[in-house]
């Protein structure tokens, strides 16, 4: 394997490139397809080669993105949707074609958005900021069907910065400030659990085998599976945690401290084992396919300057490569052998396994100072963003 610590373009890697009109915020990996969001409010679906599938207009910026994978109509034949928060709205698309199913108007910015596999149940959640108060002063929980009727919606002053459904359909949100600790939804109700009261929550992670969250002391905790208890794990840091990822074996998280750490999961409690410093505060992370027996930790990095990505090994946190985005990492996601990651230049990269694990091996290839089209390229967004910047 070449000089992990050289960089090499991010399109060096990628298996395609795709552009989209403004920053991709969202991005999301269907089984194989590519879905992706931009701050305009454009989402477009790829197949696994880049060609285009379909086109949309969710009209505001996409905030977030869910599928429901295993949903059905009427006839009993397949047919996942996508849903997408957006602006105020809730938008939910056919997977297939990106044709509009229903959409509902939301109170305040439309933030988080869960969804059951088979499409039974849709949660989101939205929030209200107060310009005087330079903050958020209520939020709102939202219960639909899969035909876009609204259940139950309930406020709270707190805003959740992670949402869940279990396989009952019950909805968990790790909260803020006040009252931190965790609200918990169902058909029924929605009653507020008193977790960890002095801790806000500031991130969130579902992987295969259980929910995480990271707090704002740098500790972390782990939700028990009835969905109703918290243990906490105390952690020997004060960078608050505000990115995290896990899988069965590892979790990973992340701050503004420019520090990654890395635990080891055994019998759901979170081991600390290693810890390093990276190339800037971590912008977003997560757990991907494995590279030399380890499975992989996707690291964004933004030091105010410059976007990095560091791929490293979940294991003990030695690094296997390092590449340059280009523009800072607004969004990653990570299925199977494929990571999807978007950029504020409207980027859409997707990497697979078997082709990185080749170019690894290789050198890095030296820029060009007469670049072609992807030069062309690059100029013509720095150019947008410094005129959005004013």
């Amino acid at each position: 394997m070449a000089d992990p610590t050289v960089p090499r373009a991010l399109s060096e890697v990628s298996w395609f490139t795709r552009h989209m009109p403004r920053a991709a915020s969202s991005v999301l990996l269907g089984r194989t397809r590519v879905y992706a969001g931009d701050w305009d409010g454009h989402l477009v679906a790829w197949d696994g080669d880049g060609d285009e599938c379909w086109k949309a207009d969710a009209e505001d910026r996409v905030e977030w993105m869910a599928g429901a994978r295993d949903a059905l109509d009427s006839n009993g034949e397949r047919a996942p949707f996508i849903c997408a928060t957006a602006g105020s709205d809730l938008v939910i698309l056919d997977a297939a074609t990106g044709e509009e199913r229903w959409r509902y108007v939301l109170e305040g910015s439309a933030d988080l958005v869960a969804c059951m596999d088979d499409g039974s149940r849709v949660v989101a959640t939205s929030s209200v900021y107060e310009v005087d108060y330079n903050d958020f002063i209520e939020s709102t929980c939202w219960r639909f069907d899969a035909d876009g009727e609204l259940l139950r919606s309930d406020i709270f002053e707190e805003r959740p910065w992670h949402l869940i459904l279990d396989e009952g359909a019950a909805a968990t949100m790790g909260l803020g400030r006040p009252r931190c600790g965790l609200m918990h939804q169902t058909d029924e109700g929605c009653e507020h659990l008193p977790h960890a009261p002095d801790d806000p929550i500031l991130c969130g992670v579902t992987g295969e085998s259980q929910t995480m969250f990271g707090h704002a002391s740098g500790d972390i905790s782990a939700l028990d599976p009835d969905g109703m208890e918290l243990e906490v794990f105390s952690v020997d840091s004060d960078d608050s945690v505000l990115q995290m990822d896990c899988g069965p074996q590892h979790a990973v998280t992340g701050g503004d401290g420019a520090v990654l750490r890395g635990f080891e999961i055994c019998e759901g409690c979170p081991n600390a084992r290693w810890e390093v410093d990276v190339a800037g505060p971590v912008d977003d992370l997560v757990l991907g396919f494995e590279l030399s027996g380890s499975v992989s930790v996707w690291v964004a990095t933004w030091d105010g300057l410059r976007a990095t990505i560091e791929v490293r090994s979940a294991d003990d946190g030695s690094l296997f490569a390092t590449l340059d985005p280009g523009f800072r990492v607004r969004s990653l996601d990570a299925r199977d052998d494929r990571i999807a990651i978007g950029t504020d230049d409207g980027s859409v990269h997707l990497l697979r396994q078997e082709l990185l694990e080749r170019r690894l091996e290789q050198e890095p290839k030296t820029p060009q100072l007469d670049d072609d089209e992807g030069s062309s390229h690059r100029h013509e967004m720095q150019e947008r963003l410094r005129a959005l910047r004013g």
